[in-house]
């Protein structure tokens, strides 16, 4: 394994201000060496949001990030 999301979620804005937009919901992925994916979707769908976690740029709200078969989560580091 190269990459694995677990249950990613990322949200921007506020609740208490009515202005809360979930822009990751529950997202569970993995990307094996080797392999190639596509990320494709409208915008505004979060596609470049989902880059920067993958690339550590972002840290989810919730969920786990692993690298390389690390058990050590990439948000502990």
């Amino acid at each position: 394994m190269l990459i694995k999301l677990n249950n990613i979620s990322k949200h921007y804005g506020s609740e208490s201000e009515g202005t809360l937009r979930t822009v990751l919901d529950g997202l569970t992925l993995e990307i094996r060496e080797g392999e190639s994916i596509a990320i494709l979707g409208p915008s505004g769908s979060g596609k470049t949001t989902l880059l920067n976690i993958m690339g550590t740029l972002d840290r989810p709200d919730s969920g786990e990030v692993f690298f390389r078969n690390s058990s050590k989560e990439i948000n502990d580091i």
